[in-house]
């Protein structure tokens, strides 16, 4: 990288970070609910987002094996709206849905443009492999990040202090006291910077003593970087 640089790897999450995934969602459920004469409501929205969240937590946790999530979150989110369905159907459509969006967070490219060259920049994402790989070609993420670590397919997850050495190992030799990981849960990114002994941006509200740095703009990332 360049000396001059404070950081020059950059591990990125993707969903919330890069991606608006909850533009994604919106649509996606939107797209759903209609089937059964119904509107998304913020109520109904925030009402997926619960179950939802409350299922990656278990998984997060170790409660609960990824495929629960799946197999459970349409079951329930449609079941407290009444209806009844083949849960892992559901799914299945709200995937296929939400592998087609592609919606960028305020100021993501002109980050990765103002980056692109001046440091490594690096995907790091807990999603699933087959939702993410044509949401990450639709977004061109290509021409910005070198790689893109899917957890799914690493066979561990942030923040484990596992997926963060093999995401090391794969790069190659790094100076982790010049690395930093940009993401917006404390639960996975900063926790998982704090695992791997790197810094930690977090891109959100209320942070708590795992963030070293904190953002609630992504252009406010280019003169941390930058130091």
């Amino acid at each position: 990288g360049d000396l001059s640089m404070r950081y020059d790897v950059i591990l990125m999450d993707i969903d919330n970070t890069l991606l608006d995934f909850d533009a994604g969602t919106r649509d996606a459920l939107t797209e759903m609910l209609a089937t059964y004469g119904l509107e998304l409501t913020p109520e109904r929205e925030h009402l997926f987002h619960t179950v939802n969240n409350r299922l990656w937590k278990q998984y997060e946790l170790g409660e609960i094996p990824k495929a629960a999530i799946f197999e459970q979150r349409f079951g329930q989110f449609l079941g407290k709206l009444g209806i009844s369905c083949d849960a892992l159907a559901e799914n299945a459509r709200y995937a296929k849905l939400l592998s087609q969006s592609a919606v960028f967070m305020p100021h993501c490219v002109e980050l990765l443009e103002a980056l692109k060259g001046k440091c490594r920049l690096v995907g790091v994402t807990n999603g699933v492999v087959t939702t993410q790989k044509p949401r990450l070609e639709k977004a061109g993420f290509a021409r910005y990040l070198e790689q893109v670590f899917v957890s799914e397919a690493m066979g561990c997850k942030k923040p484990e202090k596992e997926f963060f050495d093999k995401v090391f190992a794969a790069l190659g030799p790094v100076d982790k006291s010049r690395c930093l990981i940009l993401g917006d849960s404390l639960s996975s990114d900063m926790q998982g910077g704090r695992n791997a002994g790197i810094a930690a941006c977090y891109y959100g509200s209320d942070p708590d003593d795992r963030c070293d740095y904190v953002i609630t703009d992504l252009l406010d990332l280019i003169p941390i970087v930058e130091g």
